[in-house]
């Protein structure tokens, strides 16, 4: 437990300094923890990969057990529904979007995890700060998606609406 604080209070204090600034005492604690800081970024390495394939396994399933379908029976029936068909185009460029940006974050990760901390502490830092950023950018990647997912989910919900009053 007190590893994991100590890593912890690392990641934060290298965090609120500018890239390329750390102080003596920061590279000490590199230094001093690389084995440890490896250890957990190979364990977040791990974590997100399992994630990536199970976020991403839902993004595919959802995409192509649903949108797809239910666009084609539209077209299939000539309901004219181009909403939906810009949903679908945004899903999927969302979702190319979360997979770019995921294999992005995940080749930085594995160049800092391969690096040496104790040889060049500051260039590890540099390193870890832009693979940060990148999976910061798959995180907004995915809130985005859930965005995208809910706006279609309403204009279903909507298009049902319609189609119910006709029956009427």
């Amino acid at each position: 437990m007190k590893r994991i604080s100590f890593i912890v209070c690392l990641v934060v204090s290298l965090v609120t300094v500018p890239v390329g600034a750390i102080s003596k005492e920061q590279a000490a604690a590199i230094i001093d923890h690389c084995v440890a800081i490896k250890d957990d970024l190979r364990d977040v390495q791990r974590a997100d990969a399992r994630a990536r394939v199970y976020i991403g396994g839902k993004y595919e399933m959802i995409l192509n057990g649903f949108v797809k379908p239910l666009n084609l029976y539209l077209v299939e029936r000539n309901i004219s529904r181009t909403d939906l068909v810009e949903s679908q185009s945004l899903i999927s460029e969302t979702r190319g979007e979360f997979v770019n940006d995921y294999v992005d974050y995940q080749q930085g990760l594995e160049q800092l995890v391969s690096m040496d901390c104790k040889e060049d502490a500051e260039q590890f830092y540099d390193k870890l700060v832009r693979v940060r950023k990148k999976r910061s950018k798959v995180d907004q990647d995915m809130k985005k998606m859930d965005t995208v997912l809910n706006e279609y989910k309403v204009r279903v919900l909507k298009m049902k609406e319609g189609l119910d009053a006709r029956k009427e």
